[in-house]
């Protein structure tokens, strides 16, 4: 039987859905690596302009 391969959920402005394969199909958030090295990128520099703004 073939695997079923679970894709991002993510979509673009237009709605068009990311086809990228899930990290992790079984778990809550359905993102494909890129979409997961995007959002870590977005949180690393928030703590970074937090620290240097004296937030943190």
């Amino acid at each position: 039987m073939a695997e079923r391969i679970v894709t991002c959920r993510m979509t673009d402005r237009w709605g068009n859905r990311c086809t990228g394969e899930a990290i992790d199909p079984n778990g809550e958030a359905l993102i494909c690596i890129r979409h997961y090295s995007a959002a870590v990128r977005t949180v690393r520099e928030a703590q970074i302009n937090a620290r240097e703004s004296g937030r943190s």
